[in-house]
């Protein structure tokens, strides 16, 4: 008689099939109706039994008898107890479940049939069927609360905003007005960038990581030019300009962080005096004015909180600054130093620049 019973209890262990809970509540309904009763929850990690037909196989279906003598083989079943006593040995589909299904049927602490959500658990087949299914991501029953909490919770407060101000070098620009006389020397200044750039989350709160806005950006550099002759020249030019811009933490600790962007800076103000002097020492200026665009990309390293609320920002650029027409909003007032006395142009080719910047960032 012991052999019996150890004997059916294996058989029934056989049987089972197990699944584990992947979300952190995981709700048993009364029937497969998300609105339906719920009567018990599962814990994360619990490990539970679920309707053994889940476990059935197509793959000797192959093997199965003709049509004509399959039909006579469920004839005769059906004059069988077990017809009558056991919906899953009729192969009725009702009473059948699988991976494919919104619900899998379940029994309650209390015996009951009840119903879980196919998505809250992972199913123990112990064969290659696990590769199949696809983790669960986005845990509607999680209600915790992610720390760290924010600042003056549980108050509204809203967040998702950053704001940067940042101090570049970049390196100098080659590009000059087509004076008359070759240059003797060459004084190149590395123009001096100053930017703001406010923006706001785009994506889920529970990923802080990527941000969209827009940047207000102003540039100074002076070049200076002697010739051949003893004539020389300055160059002065000053640009603002604005643009949209977007930025990505790539590397996200709880200190330390590494951020990617890319924008594009179009300059609407983009003015160039030049003072050019003669070899007798009277002095010409003229005033350029000129519209352009430079895409940017580049990487940033941010160290959080060195002041509350506060980030210490350093990073490099590398920006296209796309070909220009400069032309001149004034005449000549002496002959032989300008290409034109009267409207006067000239066109610069593309640039390539690369900077380095320092700076400050507010997370709030």
């Amino acid at each position: 008689m012991k052999f019996i019973l150890i004997f059916f209890l294996l058989i029934g262990e056989a049987l089972a099939l197990e699944a584990v809970v992947v979300v952190l509540e995981a709700p048993y309904f009364r029937s497969p109706d998300e609105t339906s009763k719920v009567v018990q929850y599962k814990r994360k990690g619990d490990i539970i039994t679920i309707h053994p037909s889940v476990n059935n196989t197509d793959k000797y279906n192959h093997l199965a008898p003709e049509a004509k003598k399959l039909a006579r083989a469920r004839s005769k079943l059906r004059k069988t107890p077990e017809w009558n006593e056991d919906p899953m040995f009729r192969g009725n589909e009702d009473d059948t479940f699988t991976l494919q299904d919104d619900f899998i049927a379940v029994l309650d602490r209390r015996g009951k049939r009840a119903f879980i959500k196919k998505e809250h658990i992972y199913v123990y087949f112990n064969d290659t069927r696990e590769f199949t299914q696809t983790p669960y991501r986005g845990d509607e029953t999680d209600y915790r609360l992610e720390e760290p909490l924010p600042k003056n919770y549980p108050q509204p407060n809203q967040r998702g905003f950053r704001g940067i101000f940042l101090f570049g070098i970049l390196q100098p620009y080659s590009e000059s007005y087509p004076y008359l006389r070759q240059a003797k020397t060459k004084g190149y200044q590395s123009p001096l960038d100053f930017s703001v750039t406010m923006m706001r989350e785009n994506s889920n709160r529970k990923n802080d990581r990527f941000y969209i806005g827009a940047s207000f950006n102003l540039r100074h550099y002076k070049n200076q030019y002697t010739f051949i002759g003893g004539s020389s020249s300055t160059e002065e030019n000053y640009r603002f300009g604005l643009g949209p811009y977007a930025t990505y933490d790539a590397f996200k600790g709880v200190k330390d962080r590494v951020n990617v962007f890319a924008g594009v800076n179009v300059y609407l103000l983009n003015s160039l005096s030049i003072t050019q002097r003669n070899t007798a020492g009277d002095a010409d200026n003229r005033a350029y004015r000129s519209y352009t665009f430079s895409p940017r990309i580049g990487v940033q390293y941010h160290r959080k909180e060195i002041f509350p609320e506060v980030d210490f920002v350093l990073g490099t650029s590398f920006e296209v600054e796309a070909p220009s027409t400069y032309k001149a909003q004034d005449g000549a007032h002496i002959d032989g130093i300008w290409k034109r006395n009267g409207s006067d142009s000239f066109r610069t080719g593309f640039v390539y620049n690369v900077g380095g910047f320092i700076g400050i960032q507010s997370a709030y």
